[in-house]
């Protein structure tokens, strides 16, 4: 199913990270989640999680929340280092990576919901794929 992606700061999710408890089962009970419509939820088959992917092939699994803040079309997963896999380094000229209005794609799955140090592991240090995929095709910016 395509939708859009938006991240952002949740107030609990603040209180875990002021703490500096990052590496906690708290802060992944707070992080790696994905809010879903009601109708987007159903439509996928009321999954416990989903993998979310980027246009580059980027994905990460999350937990699956149905809630009737969030708009059909849309999801959203709190700032961390579980939305951070799908956020790509697009800045439209503004330093800063697109947080919001991302187009993404999201499926049921089966999980599991790796933890901080998993994900990290996986994603983080198998050598940057995702930033060779993005200047690969950009090639504009693959020199500097």
């Amino acid at each position: 199913m395509d939708v859009i992606l938006n991240t952002g700061s949740t107030v609990y999710q603040g209180a875990v990270i002021k703490g500096g408890n990052k590496f906690s089962e708290d802060y992944e009970r707070e992080a790696a989640y994905c809010n879903i419509s009601p109708e987007d939820f159903e439509a996928l088959g009321r999954p416990w999680y989903v993998r979310v992917t980027n246009e580059y092939g980027d994905s990460v699994v999350v937990r699956a929340r149905k809630t009737k803040t969030q708009q059909k079309g849309e999801i959203f997963i709190p700032r961390g280092i579980w939305a951070n896999v799908v956020v790509t380094p697009e800045t439209e000229s503004t330093g800063s990576p697109r947080y919001k209005n991302l187009p993404v794609k999201i499926e049921k799955c089966d999980g599991p919901v790796l933890g901080p140090q998993e994900l990290m592991k996986e994603y983080y240090l198998k050598g940057r794929e995702g930033t060779r995929k993005y200047l690969d095709r950009n090639t504009a910016q693959a020199g500097h």
